[in-house]
């Protein structure tokens, strides 16, 4: 199994982004369905339907899975039921889930950060991947419009 690179940085980059804000306020599971529905659904998504359920509930963080050729699966664990975790989780599903915190991956997380809260709240999380030197990688999927003002589709 090849090393994870950039794990540790990426999680730096999301604390510096984020932390502090609402979108790393614990959440109910059904209203990160809610907005897991909203990204799922957009025209620009091309990964199909994701199921987001509860993790084990001893589990300290969250995942993304995927077994062979199934759908991944998003597992939210209590700790982290946020919605900056589940842009995270779909970031991996976008960018496709053994490209672990690549720059792919990367891509796709501040991708993801513009369509769900916003313009603003894409830059915090671009300047913090540059600011660590953690560069993105090339889009391989269509460009997701960015919201221009902050706040998301969905109001948590």
């Amino acid at each position: 199994m090849t090393p994870d690179l950039g794990r540790e940085a990426v999680y730096a980059a999301e604390i510096a982004a984020f932390e502090g804000t609402s979108y790393e306020v614990v959440t109910a599971l059904e209203q990160l369905i809610e907005l897991a529905a909203l990204i799922i659904n957009a025209d620009w998504w091309p990964r199909g339907p994701i199921r987001v359920v509860a993790a084990r509930t001893d589990a300290a963080s969250s995942s993304t899975r995927q077994r062979g050729i199934r759908k991944p699966v998003v597992r939210l664990a209590a700790p982290q039921m946020t919605s900056a975790t589940l842009v995270h989780e779909f970031a991996h599903v976008l960018a496709g889930v053994g490209n672990g915190h690549r720059s792919v991956f990367r891509c796709a997380h501040v991708d993801l950060a513009g369509y769900t809260f916003g313009a603003t709240e894409a830059s915090w999380l671009l300047d913090a991947y540059r600011s660590m030197d953690l560069a993105l990688g090339e889009r391989a999927w269509s460009a997701p419009p960015i919201r221009r003002a902050t706040g998301g589709p969905v109001a948590l």
